[in-house]
């Protein structure tokens, strides 16, 4: 199935970019400097249904079926709207979309949607139009600041909060792995959240610990790093990084 096939792909060549990325920071820049840095540059800181409980399954394997749990069902017309809440995220949703979409044309439907929730945040979906089962659409359907905390998952991190507004796009975290990677993830990490929201013009990453660092980069200077058209010294000096007063 063509669109299945494209989610996977998708998933995959995006966990490559970020675990492959290759654009090198100077080894000079640690954390240990870029606190030291901070401290020098400014002590100041930086916004008509129906209901269906269906009960998942304790198995080890899981089918469309067994991943889908409080099913909702809406139809109008020639149209059918399930929505339905998974404890699992993993390879076998998609094919639990495509499982329930099939049912609903076993009743009759041709033109139907597929939403998947994780507790109330919406994940993925699936639209089939006009019965055309061979070529579905999927759709990413998580929200921006959930979707960055979830593809953060690729690092060694701790997120403690995710704010996306029309310019800025600030994730607060804690750096788990040694300080020698710090700057190689920082950089993949940063594309990471761009991607997710490709409209913002600002990334920062609030570096937390035993000081709190605010470590951003405008949106063109990242994308001018990973197309090849910045230097590694003129990326780190593109990086504004200021130290935040603890609260």
């Amino acid at each position: 199935m063509k669109g299945k096939l494209l989610l996977v792909l998708l998933l995959i060549a995006g966990a490559y970019l970020y675990l492959n990325w290759d654009f090198q920071i100077p080894d000079n820049l640690s954390p240990e400097q870029l606190i030291d840095t901070a401290k020098n540059v400014t002590n100041n800181p930086g916004e008509t249904s129906s209901t269906i409980e269906t009960p998942s399954s304790s198995g080890t394997e899981t089918s469309g079926e067994d991943l889908a749990g409080n099913v909702s069902v809406v139809s109008s017309g020639n149209w059918t709207v399930i929505q339905f809440e998974t404890s699992v995220i993993d390879g076998s949703l998609p094919g639990a979309l495509y499982t329930l979409a099939e049912k609903a044309r076993e009743n009759g439907s041709e033109n139907i949607r597929v939403e998947a929730y994780f507790g109330d945040e919406p994940i993925l979906a699936i639209s089939i139009e006009n019965g055309d089962f061979d070529n579905p659409l999927f759709e990413d359907i998580r929200r921006p600041e959930f979707r960055i905390e979830t593809d953060l998952g690729l690092f060694d991190v701790l997120v403690h909060n995710v704010t996306v507004t029309n310019d800025t796009a600030s994730v607060s975290l804690e750096y788990l792995a040694g300080e020698d990677s710090f700057w190689r993830d920082y950089a993949r990490m940063s594309l990471a959240v761009l991607e997710d929201a490709p409209w913002v013009e600002r990334v920062e990453i609030i570096y937390l610990g035993e000081r709190n660092v605010s470590i951003s980069v405008s949106s063109k200077d990242l994308l001018k790093a990973l197309s090849g058209n910045i230097t590694p010294k003129e990326f780190a000096d593109a990086v504004k990084i200021v130290e935040l007063e603890k609260k």
